[in-house]
């Protein structure tokens, strides 16, 4: 709730009351860092996934053998696809805990208005 214990001129002709700026940004600071971490996740699970890729390659470039040749692209692809598969059920999680923060920033700033709007008239 702003506090409006002393007023301050703005451009020295308009009286402002003092406030706590802070209510305004805090919603969206929570917001932005949970679309941050979500971006950190995400490139933690490419890089991760990209090195798997290359040493892959690197594998069956050393491979001689074609049946080896062909459990090695076979176990590739099904690690593959429950990697994908788990970062796929962290990101529909992380979308779910975002949309839950945008609900939360929304009736924050809400509030917050309706703080500085009920401190205006008081």
């Amino acid at each position: 709730m702003p506090s409006k214990t002393t007023t301050t001129t703005m451009a020295g002709c308009l009286a402002t009351p003092t406030m706590d700026f802070g209510m305004f940004l805090r919603p969206q600071f929570h917001l932005a860092e949970a679309v941050l971490k979500q971006n950190i996740e995400m490139l933690d699970f490419l890089k991760t996934r990209v090195e798997r890729d290359r040493l892959m390659l690197a594998k069956l470039a050393a491979t001689q053998d074609p049946a080896q040749a062909m459990e090695l692209w076979t176990g590739f692809w099904q690690a593959m696809l429950s990697d994908y598969a788990g970062e796929t059920n962290k990101l529909a999680a992380s979308v779910a805990g975002i949309a839950e923060q945008a609900v939360r920033t929304a009736t924050e700033e809400g509030e917050a208005l309706m703080a500085v709007g009920g401190a205006a008239k008081g």
